[in-house]
């Protein structure tokens, strides 16, 4: 074969598909993932004219919120979406485009039904710190709760946490006013409810964390959020969930009492100006 036709034969395959492997669900319960799989693919949809076509897939086995990261960091696995931290961003490298506008901030507190009377009394952080919350093991809210006064137990079964709350081995489960609702749907309402009016508030922008040697997917996902965002497909992927829109009416409620906590764990971060990027407190 000459090389003009090696040439224009090899120009007429198809090209590669990039294959970018991310974190599972957590479980086969976990819902939380299909928001940020979504995101992912809007993102490689508008760079494709640039960099190619690119598919994401799962990893093969429920990891845990740290053992992902850890894989990441490790280069076993492309791709995570964490809450960002000091340690979490010297680790691997951020995609520095808040996936959640700023909502995995807001927390509210996930109870037995028994229990919400006492708990809708509450009025300070150090009221709250009288009853004990369940978190994952590895999860950064751990530190910041711990931080601010606050009683937390941890897990590393997801499914698990929600059972002890149900149970009421512990007291409350902060969860983001982000993930809550189908959560909540999963369970009997006899079962868990969502203390009405009160919510937990701290610095917590969640990003897209790939290896820190991988700075061309690092910029190709930089450059497809962005111009989401500027043509409004990213505005209209987020309020396509319903638990998004629930959540902004719940904390656009009016009488919602806010407790402010410090995050501790906060990088050197300055929360956007620009309303599509960050919604603030």
């Amino acid at each position: 074969m000459s090389r003009w036709l090696l040439w224009l034969w090899l120009v007429a395959l198809p090209a590669v598909a990039l294959e970018i492997t991310h974190r599972p669900a957590e479980s086969g319960q976990d819902q939380r993932v299909n928001y940020f799989v979504a995101l992912l693919a809007l993102a490689l949809e508008k760079t494709a004219p640039d960099h190619g076509p690119a598919r994401a897939r799962p990893f093969d086995q429920p990891l845990s919120q740290a053992r992902a990261f850890e894989m990441v960091a490790r280069g076993e696995l492309d791709l995570v979406w964490s809450m960002a931290s000091r340690e979490r961003m010297d680790k691997a490298r951020a995609v520095p485009v808040p996936l959640l506008k700023g909502l995995l901030g807001y927390r509210v507190l996930l109870a037995h039904p028994q229990s919400l009377a006492r708990l809708g009394e509450i009025g300070s952080l150090s009221a709250l710190g009288g009853f004990t919350a369940i978190q994952g093991a590895g999860w950064p809210d751990v530190d910041i709760l711990r931080a601010n006064g606050l009683e937390v137990q941890t897990a590393t079964d997801y499914d698990g946490m929600f059972r002890m709350v149900m149970g009421r081995r512990v007291d409350y489960f902060p969860r983001s006013v982000a993930e809550v609702w189908p959560e909540l749907a999963r369970h009997p309402p006899q079962a868990l409810a969502v203390v009405p009016g009160l919510v937990l508030y701290y610095p917590a922008p969640i990003y897209f964390f790939v290896h820190p040697d991988n700075r061309a997917l690092a910029g190709r996902l930089e450059t497809g959020l962005r111009r989401a965002v500027a043509d409004g497909s990213f505005e209209r992927l987020f309020l396509a969930q319903e638990e998004h829109r629930r959540a902004l009416a719940f904390i656009g409620a009016p009488g919602l009492r806010r407790l402010a906590l410090e995050n501790p764990l906060m990088p050197d971060f300055v929360p956007p100006a620009d309303p599509r990027l960050w919604l603030g407190p």
